[in-house]
């Protein structure tokens, strides 16, 4: 499994530190210069939420290119937990107060899982031919390391599930800040008007003060939870000031796009345009399960669809929550609904796959 696939989502931190090596320098540099590159050239374009979409893009072409880019695990978790105290230090208690919907909220959850992944799944294996493991694998929404592991384990053609997977990630990523709007502009803004030096150090040591408890405690994504739990609390309290440089924030986001994009690092070239059309038509199948999902209970929940998308999204959970906050979405929704969905799938995953997988081989058609 490629080391890249697994600690942006949180590997422990003694474990993340082994990804720094002698090898490592040139392509974190040129992977900071492309996706530093492509932010710059659509913030100037006036793109929305540029500093993620445009990382994320110009590191795809890299990598089309054939550029050799990467990011050590330390540099990725340091970038989510940034992001993650400043969006929790977002989150007003009003927006905690309509969570009270959460229940009816994790209904659709549930449904939406079963629906996208089934959708996926059935155009992956009748469209593309792929088979019924890696199908089924490509098409499970989030929670990425569980994913793979289950995958692996099970006998699934990894290059299949490493991009339906990745692809659809990315085109969340592109197309989301387009369909509903907003912009970073003033988003950036991760501190009051005045704060000082003493300020933004309080607010790193409570960052890793946060991240160190959320693995003790065994969070899901730790490194991104662990931050937005402490912010909001803090924020929510008063108790100090949360305080972020605009270029660390900006720094952060860029690293969040390039780590996206660098999700296609797994895939094999073999077969690679007929395996990325067939995860565009399994994404369009998702996606439109996702949307009508999110139409009925945004009535339902009284809230903006676009956020009940967000939080329906068949995406990662760093990258959704970033999105909800970029686009002035209600980050503590966006985050309640994605842990859950994490939750149920570690719950549920493993056990489900490995029977079907059994079941599959059993019958000859695991892997073609």
């Amino acid at each position: 499994m490629p080391s890249d696939l697994t600690q942006s989502h949180g590997a422990p931190p003694a474990e993340a530190a082994q990804s720094f090596s002698a090898g490592w320098i040139v392509p974190s540099l040129l992977a900071v210069l492309i996706g530093g590159g492509g932010a710059l050239l659509f913030h100037f374009l006036g793109m929305p939420a540029a500093f993620l979409t445009g990382s994320a893009t110009a590191v795809v072409i890299a990598l089309a290119l054939r550029v050799p880019v990467n990011l050590p695990g330390p540099v990725r978790a340091g970038a989510f937990s940034v992001l993650g105290t400043v969006m929790g230090a977002s989150i007003s208690a009003e927006a905690l107060r309509q969570l009270a919907t959460a229940p009816f909220a994790l209904i659709g959850l549930v449904l939406c899982i079963i629906g996208t992944t089934t959708a996926s799944a059935v155009v992956l294996a009748l469209v593309g031919r792929w088979d019924r493991l890696s199908a089924l694998c490509g098409s499970i929404p989030g929670n990425l390391p569980l994913v793979l592991a289950v995958s692996m384990q099970g006998g699934a053609r990894m290059d299949r599930v490493v991009m339906a997977q990745s692809t659809r990630l990315f085109i969340l990523v592109a197309l989301i800040p387009f369909a509903f709007g907003g912009s970073e502009s003033g988003a950036l803004s991760m501190g009051p008007a005045e704060f000082g030096v003493m300020d933004v150090l309080v607010t790193v040591a409570l960052t890793v003060a946060s991240v160190g408890v959320a693995y003790a405690a065994r969070i899901p994504a730790p490194t991104l939870m662990g931050p937005l739990i402490a912010g909001a609390t803090v924020s929510l309290t008063g108790v100090a000031t949360v305080a972020i440089p605009e270029w660390l924030a900006a720094f952060s986001l860029v690293m969040l796009g390039t780590s996206v994009a660098l999700r296609f690092r797994g895939v094999k070239r073999a077969g690679l345009i007929r395996m990325f059309l067939a995860s565009l038509a399994a994404f369009v199948a998702a996606g439109a399960v996702a949307l009508a999902l999110a139409a009925l209970f945004a009535l339902i929940l009284g809230r903006p669809m676009a956020s009940v998308f967000l939080a329906y999204a068949p995406g990662g959970l760093d990258t959704m929550i970033a999105l909800s906050f970029l686009l002035n979405f209600d980050v503590a929704f966006v985050a309640l609904i994605h842990t859950a969905r994490m939750i149920i799938l570690s719950l549920t995953l493993p056990a489900i796959v490995a029977l079907l997988a059994r079941r599959w081989r059993n019958s000859g058609s695991t892997c073609d």
